[in-house]
């Protein structure tokens, strides 16, 4: 940043943010954004960083699984602002589109989560080929399918990103694809598919982190595979 007021500001913005000072650095934020607006314009470059510090101060004060609308609108913005000065393969813009991504798959808006993940997606194909960040955002993308209710799109998801993990010591990645998995072949109704998926998950998790309750939750979808592969069989 060229100018020393506007650096000063978000410097101090940041601090706020690691310090949990949240209402303080909307309250800064705020006010930055609107001295910038009224020296540069609405559309001033300058703007990118303050409304995503300004989104990330407002959504730290709900809970996570809220996007409240003052947050919305400021990643909205700032993500156009980041196309129109930076280009929408730019990573300021892909940065925008993964945090709105996360945030309203968080908020239960998968379907508006997902072309928003999708740049993302994208974007780590073309930057980091076939490895472990790519399959990391794939990750991402296949739970958003899964709550949209894509299943089939989801298990095509899961299944190459756990391809691109073998082997690589991703223990609680492939964990958390596994889980996934087994729901997804739940929801499809391939309750008999799902059962060695779920059990492989389960088996992994009470070994790293024991007998707790995510252990118990996980179990019950193993059961929940079990009892459905069970009636599956008496048709």
């Amino acid at each position: 940043m060229d100018d020393p007021h506007l650096a000063e500001a978000v410097g101090r913005a940041r601090e706020l943010l690691e310090r949990e000072a949240y209402a303080e650095a909307e309250a800064l934020l705020s006010g930055l954004i609107r001295d910038i607006e009224s020296r540069s314009g609405d559309r001033a470059p300058e703007l990118i960083t303050p409304l995503s510090l300004y989104a990330r101060a407002v959504t730290q004060q709900h809970p996570w699984t809220t996007l409240p609308e003052g947050a919305r609108a400021a990643l909205e913005r700032g993500l156009r602002l980041a196309i129109e000065h930076h280009g929408e393969q730019s990573r300021r813009a892909v940065r925008f589109h993964e945090t709105l991504a996360l945030n309203l798959h968080a908020a239960g808006e998968a379907d508006l989560a997902y072309p928003h993940m999708v740049h993302v997606v994208r974007f780590a194909e073309r930057t980091h080929g076939e490895g472990v960040l790519l399959a990391h955002q794939l990750s991402g993308l296949a739970d958003i399918l899964l709550s949209a209710g894509r299943y089939e799109e989801a298990l095509a998801t899961y299944e190459r990103t756990f391809g691109i993990l073998s082997g690589r010591g991703e223990e609680l990645s492939e964990f958390t694809l596994l889980f996934g998995k087994g729901r997804c072949l739940i929801e499809m109704g391939h309750h008999a598919d799902a059962v060695p998926v779920l059990e492989r998950a389960h088996t992994w998790f009470l070994g790293r982190f024991g007998d707790n309750r995510r252990a118990k939750e996980l179990l019950a979808y193993v059961d929940r595979a079990r009892l459905g592969a069970a009636e599956g069989q008496k048709t």
